[in-house]
């Protein structure tokens, strides 16, 4: 069956083939790609390398082409993602062909591959040259003080496309605001978890001048962004966070604020972090949980 199968990349504006990637997308993870099509992110950073059965795609992985600043040098990257195959085609190894078609293409052109996978598969990615990186998750306690309530307005980018057009212009002029680790180039990612994810908010501080990306779980505010173009302080933002009775942020990134020492432990509730050059990466960090593909 190997020979029949044809190999297709770059196929988001081949009709077919996109809607036969989303059926086998919605039947492994339960959506599809559609949304992000038609918003305009599926774009020439997010690359999809295939295997097709008579124009039916029966094997996928995809990669986001980003740029990783670690100890703020810029590090040209590739995150592998959207790995599926057609159940009535696994156990040929078409996933495990499609993966080292991909490090072949991209491993002399950029400085770090990696990927997020299940916990288990550590024999899986080490034969294809993965280590598997612990990460940190980082957190602080908010004292119950009253506080007065900045002003702010709501963004909507699924409802309202002039909010995701905010988003992404403020997301591409941002400052990173993490000296350790942080993500540029990755509006297709940001705009996937705004538009597929309808427990994120986004609020527009007007003073400071800041996007903030977070959900509300009880009494702890889980913070997945700060988008801003000049470098922040805690205490700029504090005051929004620590509001309707929350005790505790969670940072999904690695914060670096000067007047913050959040605590970190190790993250063991998220899905492991492989990746081609350990070396590269700090001792102490997390990837942007909202550039996951």
């Amino acid at each position: 069956m190997m020979t029949a199968l044809q190999a297709v990349t770059a196929f988001a504006h081949e009709q077919n083939l996109r809607k036969s990637f989303n059926k086998l997308a919605r039947k492994t993870f339960g959506f599809d790609f559609e949304l992000l099509y038609e918003s305009g992110l599926w774009n020439e950073r997010y690359h999809t390398h295939a295997f097709a059965d008579d124009a039916q795609i029966v094997a996928n992985v995809s990669v986001s082409a980003l740029t990783v600043h670690i100890h703020k040098q810029k590090r040209k990257a590739i995150q592998i993602g959207t790995v599926m195959t057609d159940p009535g085609y696994q156990n040929q190894g078409l996933a495990t062909k499609l993966l080292q078609r991909v490090i072949q293409q991209y491993e002399d052109e950029t400085d770090l591959i990696y990927l997020f996978s299940r916990p288990g598969m550590e024999g899986f990615y080490g034969k294809l040259g993965f280590t598997a990186v612990e990460e940190y998750l980082f957190s602080i306690p908010v004292s119950p003080e009253l506080r007065p309530v900045p002003d702010y307005r709501k963004l909507q980018p699924a409802a309202n496309p002039q909010d995701m057009v905010v988003l992404l212009d403020r997301y591409g002029k941002r400052c990173p605001q993490s000296d350790i680790l942080d993500i540029s180039d990755a509006q297709h990612l940001l705009g996937f978890h705004t538009l597929y994810d309808p427990e994120i908010e986004i609020i527009e501080l007007l003073e400071p001048a800041a996007l903030l990306i977070y959900k509300k779980i009880g009494q702890t505010m889980h913070l997945y962004e700060v988008i801003s173009q000049t470098r922040l302080v805690w205490k700029q933002i504090e005051d929004y966070i620590a509001q309707d009775g929350i005790t505790e942020v969670i940072f999904h990134f690695t914060p670096t604020f000067p007047d913050l020492e959040p605590i970190s432990h190790k993250h063991t509730e998220r899905d492991t972090l492989f990746v081609n050059k350990p070396e590269l990466l700090p001792a102490v960090f997390q990837f942007p949980e909202i550039s996951h593909a």
